[in-house]
């Protein structure tokens, strides 16, 4: 086990001891504090595993052709002139983005070095303008997704069109005894399908007028690790709260008000996680109105039905303060601690409840009473658990990262468009594949 999770189980077990010891008593603890300890642990867990991941990153031409230290130089990393010990995919990105502003305005952008200039050309296959932007948005995207903490657990599709109609299965088949020489019975089975119309999330970025090379590539590390966890948060977002309901009221996400045209989740006509629960099939979660015990838990599990008999096929999604307040005084909750992250860990899994992985994630929002988002804040203070057989959800993606630059005369910046198109669908909105808890206090 590398030795950053074992700092990460360390700060688990703390955490957990802390919670414990003041279960009888929590105005003597600061929640609020702890939930962002906890968030925080669960940022140092994506980063753990992004490290990882760069490490086991396979060896490609024109890339890493060793680990950090190794005997070899790596043409990963710039080997020697102004850059020296930059990633070469930063200096690559940093050069095509001043090249593409440079041709919005060439008066007033400073004019790239020899230096970068000579990587932005360089020959070979996987190298220079071949890996610029696309290369960027590709690394990207795949760190996107190795840091999500629910849409990397569910399946993900790409779409062929936009809408696109996927055959999920087929009905019941039936099996008859053969004769020889005799044909058997024929028959045609009917088949469901699942929807799905992507909605473009899109993120700008502003930059100067005043760019200079040094100043860019020096804010690429942070640039591309902002991008990867942000791009994580809204494809997560999206899955939970998606919702095309776009009145007055009735939007899971903003029940009392008219959401903005432009809100994240007012969506193309599909649906997300917690509005199945919530509003599609409404007998499959219910507002408890206290604290979580057992008994609720277990409740909420058997509205599963056989979608719940295998734990490995189901994840709980949840916010820090339900996790800390709610279950880690449950009687059968193992934190990440006891039983070690493994080799499959899901990102946001901090513990287990009936051998259940419990993710945490900030898209899971505090709510009213009925699960729904109040437009005042004061309103929204109870918790609530999305219980989700993993087989049933797919994300899809119309189209996936794009980088694109434009400038704004207005406010002298240039801007940087980031955006991708996403859907998620279930396999049917009538089944027990998912359910919910909603309603939960904490005192």
């Amino acid at each position: 086990m590398p030795e950053k999770y074992d700092e990460l189980l360390q700060s688990i077990a703390e955490l957990t001891e802390t919670v414990k010891e003041h279960k009888g008593d929590q105005a003597t603890i600061d929640v609020d504090k702890l939930a962002a300890e906890i968030n925080g642990i669960i940022e140092q867990q994506v980063e753990a595993k992004l490290e990882q991941a760069e490490k086991d990153r396979p060896v490609r031409k024109g890339e890493l052709i060793g680990p950090e230290g190794f005997a070899e130089p790596s043409t990963g990393v710039v080997q020697s002139g102004k850059f020296a010990g930059r990633k070469l995919m930063d200096v690559q990105f940093a050069g095509a983005f001043l090249k593409q502003a440079a041709q919005i305005d060439s008066k007033g952008v400073k004019p790239i070095s020899a230096d970068m200039e000579k990587l932005l050309t360089s020959d070979g296959s996987g190298t220079g303008d071949e890996l610029v932007p696309t290369g960027m948005a590709a690394s990207l995207w795949e760190d996107a997704f190795l840091a999500s903490r629910v849409v990397g657990n569910l399946g993900v599709v790409a779409m062929p069109t936009d809408p696109w109609d996927w055959p999920l299965q087929f009905g019941a088949i039936t099996w008859r005894k053969g004769t020889q020489g005799e044909a058997t019975g024929s028959q045609d089975p009917a088949t469901a399908k699942s929807t799905f119309t992507s909605t473009e999330q899109v993120a700008d970025l502003a930059w100067t007028y005043n760019l200079d090379e040094d100043s860019v590539v020096a804010v690429m590390p942070n640039l591309r690790k902002e991008l990867s966890r942000s791009a994580q948060e809204q494809m997560d977002a999206f899955t939970l709260n998606a919702d095309a309901t776009a009145t007055s009221t009735g939007n899971i996400n903003l029940d009392d008000s008219t959401p903005a045209t432009d809100a994240y989740y007012l969506s193309e006509g599909q649906d997300g996680i917690r509005h199945y629960y919530l509003v599609d099939v409404t007998g499959q979660s219910t507002d408890i109105t206290s604290t979580l015990e057992d008994a609720e838990w277990r409740a909420g599990i058997a509205r599963l039905g056989k979608y719940g008999v295998n734990p490995n096929d189901v994840m709980a999604i949840t916010n820090a303060k339900t996790y800390l307040i709610s279950l880690m005084g449950m009687t059968n909750v193992r934190t990440l601690d006891k039983y070690g992250p493994g080799a499959t860990i899901l990102t946001g899994e901090l513990a287990r409840v009936d051998g259940i992985p419990i993710i945490v994630s900030e898209s899971m929002p505090l709510a009213e009473d009925d699960g729904k988002v109040s437009a005042t804040g004061s309103n929204n203070d109870e918790g609530q658990i999305a219980l989700v057989n993993r087989q049933m959800w797919n994300v899809g993606f119309r189209r996936q990262m794009l980088i694109e630059v434009d400038r704004d005369i207005r406010k002298r910046q240039y801007i940087m468009v980031v955006s991708f198109r996403i859907a998620v669908g279930a396999r049917n909105r009538t089944g027990t594949h998912t359910a919910g808890i909603h309603g939960i206090t904490y005192s």
